[in-house]
């Protein structure tokens, strides 16, 4: 059963996928949550993705996905940008209404019910 899930998880994130994959990038502004990116592969990119944000913050929605794309962050399926006020998310499905509900809790991955990652990366700018 695991091999089957990770031969569909690789599938799915078009590359070969590691367990431990899950990836979340936090950007706060006076302390408060602005913007989370957030994979379900290739988390381990987290810090790439944050220290591009930083150098080119403040970034939009969509710029911020193309960023997290060029660093390998996630997939079209599992990479995901959202704002308070805005998302980009080019998957299939629509997203789980966690995403909004934990919006400002920083360390919150809403891929997850309990909210965790293998990679939490939160910037402040």
């Amino acid at each position: 059963m695991l091999f089957r899930w990770f031969f569909l998880y690789s599938i799915f994130c078009g590359k070969e996928a590691g367990i431990a994959t899950q990836g979340l990038v936090t950007v706060r502004s006076s302390g408060r949550v602005v913007m989370k990116v957030i994979a379900g592969c290739n988390g381990y990119k987290a810090q790439d993705v944050a220290d591009r944000l930083k150098d080119s913050w403040p970034v939009g929605v969509d710029k911020d996905y193309e960023l997290a794309r060029e660093v390998g962050f996630g997939c079209k399926g599992c990479l995901v940008v959202i704002t308070a006020t805005e998302e980009r998310f080019d998957g299939d499905e629509d997203l789980f209404p966690r995403y909004r509900d934990t919006f400002d809790q920083p360390e919150f991955n809403p891929r997850w019910e309990h909210g965790t990652a293998d990679h939490i990366v939160i910037i402040d700018v």
